[in-house]
């Protein structure tokens, strides 16, 4: 993972990547999916509204398994993580890149 003032910009193919691998696992319960790379390492946070159910916890692999086995080179960690927060999704840390925004009133 990154911190901030020391990202570096995402390769696209990546991001396309990590974008194709969400398809058909967001849930309604998901608010933002963020997305980290960088130095061999990946992770893909989920916000959610509520506690996430195990049938989400196995959402959020599948996107992991989905991401990882579409790349050339091994990662050396890639991270799964789900926070539950009602915070305004603009006051959310999305890592190196949003992928996915629920729409909010």
């Amino acid at each position: 993972m990154t911190t901030a003032g020391t990202r570096r910009p995402v390769p696209d193919k990546i991001i396309l990547w990590a974008f194709t691998s969400i398809i058909g696992e967001v849930t309604p319960n998901m608010r933002s999916i963020a997305f980290s790379y960088g130095g061999g390492r990946a992770g893909f946070r989920f916000y959610v509204e509520e506690e996430p159910t195990d049938d989400e916890r196995e959402c959020g692999e599948v996107v992991a398994v989905n991401f990882e086995s579409g790349l050339s080179e091994r990662l050396i960690s890639l991270d799964v993580e789900f926070v539950v927060t009602r915070k305004p999704l603009g006051h959310l840390d999305m890592l190196d890149h949003e992928l996915f925004r629920r729409h909010e009133e």
